[in-house]
């Protein structure tokens, strides 16, 4: 009788696995059986379940805020004297997801609300000889942060690239880059010529 009783409740533990392997279970205030199904507009979502106990939705990663402009036709670039002149020569939005860009002020990133440190990084390709540098400025002024590259001159078909440090911003700043020359250059629009700003915070 003793050996029948085992059996039975031997019987009664595996019965749930007869019918294969289980699918994922929780217990909590969402109740026993699946976890369930985060909404999806888009992004990659993980389901989970904090210490508190509670059944929570979360994204894979902080989405991308920024902006990138490049050049639809080669642009001559002017020598300055010496003086550093803003570069107003962008004219082509690769993307941008919070309006930094307008085609009205080409030269610029506005800094929209809700955002208070960026980065700044800037490609050129460039043809013909000059000796030039580029500064990042924001609101007129050269800024902390800022990088500065230069092409040396006795080149042809040049180029260089630069980020800057990260670079504190209120909403409606103007982040813009200039540059000095000792000669005349062009601009080159290629892939490898544009001008991007990214939100860090």
């Amino acid at each position: 009788m003793k050996r029948i009783l085992l059996m039975l409740a031997g019987m009664l533990v595996l019965a749930p696995y007869a019918a294969g392997p289980a699918r994922a279970q929780m217990v909590g205030p969402v109740g026993h059986g699946e976890i369930p199904s985060c909404p999806d507009s888009g992004g990659s979502h993980l389901n989970y379940v904090p210490a508190s106990g509670s059944f929570a939705c979360g994204t894979t990663g902080v989405p991308w805020v920024g902006a990138m402009v490049s050049l639809s036709a080669d642009a001559a670039m002017a020598a300055t004297g010496g003086s550093f002149v803003q570069m107003k020569v962008w004219n082509s939005e690769i993307l941008d997801t919070s309006s930094f860009w307008s085609a009205g002020t080409p030269g610029q990133f506005t800094i929209p609300a809700g955002v208070s440190r960026v980065r700044v990084a800037l490609s050129i390709a460039q043809s013909g000889i000059g000796s030039n540098q580029f500064l990042v400025y924001r609101n007129g002024v050269r800024v902390a942060g800022s990088f500065r590259i230069s092409v040396p001159a006795g080149y042809n078909n040049d180029g260089v690239t630069g980020m800057s440090g990260v670079i504190p911003v209120s909403a409606g700043d103007a982040i813009s880059v200039s540059y000095a020359s000792a000669a005349a250059f062009t601009l080159s629009a290629d892939v490898s010529t544009w001008f991007q700003i990214e939100a860090v915070q």
